[in-house]
């Protein structure tokens, strides 16, 4: 089977194109050939075909007539991407495979846990990145109606493995690195919801049996954690990852926790200090036989020996550390 990733070396796709290979695919991957310090290197085993995909008009000259079996899709993140790709892809594939997120899901407690048809967010949201993955997902479900484009939906749970999660501070090495020089943890709230990190490797076990699958053309799936532990709990991991005392964390009350907009907006600060609980009975009846089998102890600790094994691995944003700091003087009197 010949296979595209968009993409295909970042935090999930990865492993999604490691699993592919393992099952014998003749794997392509289209991407900018750039920031590769800071991932994983690109198996030698994959076709690599270098070009913005934004870029439609070259990326049209450099495919020609090439065509594939499944195509998938880990960049796209508003409606005129999505509406590119139709462009793009139309007639190439047979199957098409788009990342869509959970984050899409109404945080109620009636609609837990989640499902697939759980109701989405309305386009008032108020978090781009939330209204671009609705966006997309309607342009997708729009051209499979109307004009049979072979779209399949997925939508990652709280997935890592090059990043690090962290409920301030985005997932880059900014946070963590605050920790290394002595800063406490600051956890939204009381950090005793329930979460649902997923390693990508975990993930991956599951996204491959979708390729190819005819039967998941139309449909849409999330793949998520059933372990759950607490934010507290993954607080004290990723300390114990990097060696430092597991109960340096600095709780900041919810209501003023929803003001701290420097990283995310209002409606992500509520999901930060929220219930992540999914359902996955969809998912497992395509793979009746997947399971979670890392977990967060074991998977963090995997991530952090990584990114500390090569400093150059570790993105370090200066605008986020000013903001941390900003953030720390509020709150820390150290």
């Amino acid at each position: 089977m010949k296979v595209l990733f968009i993409g295909g070396n970042g935090n999930i796709s990865w492993w999604c194109v490691e699993e592919a290979i393992k099952r014998g695919y003749e794997v392509y991957e289209l991407n900018r050939g750039m920031t590769r310090i800071t991932r994983r290197a690109v198996q030698p085993e994959v076709h690599e075909i270098i070009a913005d995909i934004r870029d439609e008009e070259t990326v049209l000259r450099i495919l020609d007539n090439e065509t594939f079996d499944v195509i998938c899709d880990f960049i796209c993140f508003n409606d005129d991407q999505a509406k590119q790709a139709v462009r793009l892809f139309t007639g190439r594939c047979s199957q098409y495979i788009v990342i869509s997120s959970e984050a899409v899901y109404r945080r109620e407690s009636r609609y837990l846990p989640f499902r697939e048809d759980t109701p989405q967010y309305g386009e008032d949201v108020g978090d781009s990145y939330i209204l671009g993955k609705i966006k997309v997902e309607k342009v997708f479900r729009d051209a499979y109606r109307n004009k049979g484009f072979p779209v399949t939906i997925v939508r990652p749970g709280y997935t890592y493995d090059t990043i690090v999660q962290m409920p301030v501070g985005q997932n880059c090495f900014t946070a963590p690195a605050k920790l290394i020089e002595g800063y406490p943890f600051l956890m939204p709230g009381d950090g005793e919801n329930l979460v649902a990190p997923l390693h990508s490797r975990d993930f991956a076990k599951a996204f491959v049996r979708l390729i190819g699958n005819e039967e998941t053309v139309g449909e849409d799936y999330h793949i998520a954690a059933e372990w759950l532990i607490t934010w507290n709990e993954m607080a004290i991991d990723i300390l114990a990852a990097l060696n430092l005392e597991p109960d340096n964390i600095l709780h900041i009350p919810y209501a003023e926790a929803m003001e701290i907009t420097e990283f995310y907006s209002g409606v992500v600060n509520r999901q930060h200090m929220w219930h992540y609980i999914f359902d996955d009975t969809k998912i497992k009846k395509v793979v009746s036989e997947w399971k979670q089998e890392t977990s967060f102890t074991e998977g963090i600790q995997e991530t952090i020996s990584w990114l500390l094994a090569d400093n150059r691995r570790q993105r370090i944003n200066p605008d986020y550390d000013r903001k941390l700091e900003s953030i720390y003087a509020r709150y820390w009197k150290g």
